[in-house]
Protein backbone atom coordinates (compact mmCIF):
# COMPACT_ATOMS: atom_id res chain seq x y z
CA UNK A 1 0.00 0.00 0.00
CA UNK A 2 1.10 3.52 -0.64
CA UNK A 3 1.45 6.15 2.05
CA UNK A 4 -1.65 7.95 0.82
CA UNK A 5 -3.74 4.77 0.99
CA UNK A 6 -2.45 4.07 4.50
CA UNK A 7 -3.35 7.60 5.62
CA UNK A 8 -6.84 7.23 4.20
CA UNK A 9 -7.23 3.85 5.92
CA UNK A 10 -6.02 5.34 9.22
CA UNK A 11 -8.45 8.27 8.89
CA UNK A 12 -11.36 5.86 8.26
CA UNK A 13 -10.31 3.70 11.22
CA UNK A 14 -10.17 6.77 13.45
CA UNK A 15 -13.63 7.90 12.37
CA UNK A 16 -14.96 4.37 13.02
CA UNK A 17 -13.31 4.33 16.46
CA UNK A 18 -14.83 7.71 17.37
CA UNK A 19 -18.26 6.58 16.19
CA UNK A 20 -17.92 3.32 18.15
CA UNK A 21 -16.88 5.21 21.26
CA UNK A 22 -19.79 7.64 20.99
CA UNK A 23 -22.35 4.87 20.37
CA UNK A 24 -21.19 2.46 23.12
CA UNK A 25 -20.96 4.78 26.12
CA UNK A 26 -23.56 4.13 28.75
CA UNK A 27 -25.46 6.73 30.79
CA UNK A 28 -22.46 7.20 33.09
CA UNK A 29 -20.18 7.96 30.08
CA UNK A 30 -18.02 4.85 30.43
CA UNK A 31 -17.55 1.72 28.31
CA UNK A 32 -18.20 -1.85 29.31
CA UNK A 33 -15.19 -4.17 29.65
CA UNK A 34 -15.72 -5.89 26.30
CA UNK A 35 -16.37 -2.55 24.51
CA UNK A 36 -13.20 -1.19 26.11
CA UNK A 37 -11.23 -4.18 24.76
CA UNK A 38 -12.72 -3.61 21.28
CA UNK A 39 -11.89 0.11 21.39
CA UNK A 40 -8.34 -0.65 22.58
CA UNK A 41 -7.97 -3.00 19.63
CA UNK A 42 -9.19 -0.26 17.25
CA UNK A 43 -6.77 2.23 18.83
CA UNK A 44 -3.92 -0.25 18.40
CA UNK A 45 -4.78 -0.62 14.70
CA UNK A 46 -4.65 3.18 14.28
CA UNK A 47 -1.28 3.31 16.07
CA UNK A 48 0.08 0.49 13.92
CA UNK A 49 -1.03 2.27 10.75
CA UNK A 50 0.71 5.45 11.97
CA UNK A 51 3.94 3.51 12.59
CA UNK A 52 3.73 1.93 9.13
CA UNK A 53 3.23 5.36 7.55
CA UNK A 54 6.28 6.73 9.41
CA UNK A 55 8.32 3.67 8.38
CA UNK A 56 7.42 4.09 4.71
CA UNK A 57 8.18 7.84 4.81
CA UNK A 58 11.63 7.13 6.28
CA UNK A 59 12.17 4.46 3.64
CA UNK A 60 11.27 6.87 0.82
CA UNK A 61 13.53 9.57 2.26
CA UNK A 62 16.44 7.13 2.53
CA UNK A 63 15.78 5.83 -0.97
CA UNK A 64 15.78 9.38 -2.36
CA UNK A 65 19.02 10.17 -0.56
CA UNK A 66 20.72 7.03 -1.82
CA UNK A 67 19.54 7.65 -5.40
CA UNK A 68 20.99 11.17 -5.47
CA UNK A 69 24.13 11.49 -7.59
CA UNK A 70 27.33 11.57 -5.58
CA UNK A 71 29.10 14.01 -7.88
CA UNK A 72 28.22 16.54 -10.55
CA UNK A 73 28.33 15.09 -14.08
CA UNK A 74 31.01 16.26 -16.47
CA UNK A 75 29.13 18.42 -18.92
CA UNK A 76 31.85 20.79 -20.12
CA UNK A 77 33.95 20.33 -23.19
CA UNK A 78 37.38 18.81 -22.70
CA UNK A 79 40.10 21.44 -22.43
CA UNK A 80 37.34 24.05 -22.26
CA UNK A 81 38.49 25.52 -18.98
CA UNK A 82 36.23 26.34 -16.10
CA UNK A 83 33.79 28.37 -18.20
CA UNK A 84 34.28 31.50 -16.11
CA UNK A 85 34.53 34.74 -18.03
CA UNK A 86 37.94 36.33 -17.65
CA UNK A 87 38.29 40.05 -17.09
CA UNK A 88 41.08 42.58 -17.35
CA UNK A 89 44.35 41.53 -18.95
CA UNK A 90 43.36 37.87 -18.72
CA UNK A 91 40.39 38.39 -21.08
CA UNK A 92 40.54 36.84 -24.52
CA UNK A 93 39.52 40.14 -26.13
CA UNK A 94 42.46 41.90 -24.46
CA UNK A 95 44.94 39.24 -25.59
CA UNK A 96 43.59 39.27 -29.16
CA UNK A 97 43.62 43.10 -29.34
CA UNK A 98 47.11 43.36 -27.81
CA UNK A 99 48.71 41.06 -30.37
CA UNK A 100 46.85 42.75 -33.23
CA UNK A 101 48.17 46.08 -31.95
CA UNK A 102 51.70 44.68 -31.89
CA UNK A 103 51.38 43.55 -35.50
CA UNK A 104 49.97 46.82 -36.90
CA UNK A 105 51.51 50.30 -37.28
CA UNK A 106 48.20 52.23 -37.00
CA UNK A 107 45.94 50.70 -34.36
CA UNK A 108 42.19 50.95 -34.72
CA UNK A 109 40.27 52.74 -31.92
CA UNK A 110 38.41 49.59 -30.79
CA UNK A 111 41.79 47.92 -30.27
CA UNK A 112 42.96 50.77 -28.06
CA UNK A 113 39.69 50.67 -26.12
CA UNK A 114 40.08 46.94 -25.52
CA UNK A 115 43.59 47.51 -24.18
CA UNK A 116 42.43 50.12 -21.68
CA UNK A 117 42.24 48.67 -18.20
CA UNK A 118 39.77 50.45 -15.89
CA UNK A 119 39.30 54.21 -15.96
CA UNK A 120 41.88 56.91 -15.26
CA UNK A 121 40.40 57.77 -11.88
CA UNK A 122 40.78 54.15 -10.75
CA UNK A 123 44.35 53.85 -11.94
CA UNK A 124 43.51 52.57 -15.43
CA UNK A 125 46.16 52.87 -18.08
CA UNK A 126 46.82 52.50 -21.78
CA UNK A 127 49.94 50.96 -23.24
CA UNK A 128 52.39 53.91 -23.58
CA UNK A 129 53.40 55.02 -27.11
CA UNK A 130 57.14 54.65 -26.45
CA UNK A 131 56.68 51.12 -25.16
CA UNK A 132 54.44 50.33 -28.12
CA UNK A 133 57.01 51.60 -30.62
CA UNK A 134 59.81 49.60 -29.04
CA UNK A 135 57.72 46.45 -29.10
CA UNK A 136 56.66 46.97 -32.73
CA UNK A 137 60.26 47.67 -33.80
CA UNK A 138 61.45 44.59 -31.94
CA UNK A 139 59.01 42.42 -33.86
Amino acid sequence: MTILELREKRAKAWEAAKAFLDSRRNEKGVLSAEDDATYTKMEQEITDLGKEIARQERQEALEAELNRPTAAPLTGKPLGGSGEEKTGRAADEYRFSFWNLMRSKNPMPQVVDALRIGVDTEGGYLVPDEYERTLVEAL
